[in-house]
């Protein structure tokens, strides 16, 4: 049996013309249990959602994940961004992408960005206390989303495990 090789197939070329694009994307089938809904992603924008811990999972690098995005989790006024030694122990976990739902948004804990050396963040070194106090206080979300970004998150590549 000979398959079609559909780079060459020119009513499928045509249609890519069409739809503007000139390169080959993924599909991924969606499944619920396994990709954030629209109102999930929403809700984590915009007010933020609260998850039984189970369902939050560590990431190789240490950040965090629901379904197939990055997340935060907000403990009082601590954002973690990372699974660090200061992380709640809680049953149930505050999450986001965003700091939208929060008047004062809270601050990122030091431990979190130790863990994960972020923009060379070291507590280790004395010589760098200027540096790291610099660092947390120009922390943005925006700018830990360019070096980890949220979404989507293929959980085909990226391991996730449970929460320790």
């Amino acid at each position: 049996m000979n398959l079609t090789d559909f780079l060459n197939f020119e009513p499928f070329n045509e249609m890519r013309a069409r739809m503007g694009t000139d390169q080959l994307g993924q599909f991924e089938l969606f499944d619920p249990e396994v990709h954030l809904t629209g109102e999930e992603r929403s809700r984590l924008a915009r007010q933020g959602m609260t998850i039984e811990r189970r369902w939050v999972g560590r990431l190789l690098d240490f950040t965090l994940s629901y379904k197939n995005s990055r997340v935060v989790l907000v403990e009082r006024n601590r954002l973690h961004v990372a699974q660090c030694e200061q992380f709640p122990e809680d049953d149930t976990l505050a999450i986001a992408t965003s700091l939208k739902p929060f008047e004062q948004p809270p601050r990122v804990c030091p431990a979190c960005l130790q863990h994960l050396t972020f923009k060379g963040y070291d507590e280790t070194k004395a010589r760098k206390e200027r540096y790291n106090a610099s660092v947390l206080d120009r922390f943005s979300l925006d700018d830990f989303w360019k070096e980890y970004p949220p979404y989507p998150l293929n959980r085909d590549r990226e391991l996730v495990k449970p929460l320790d």
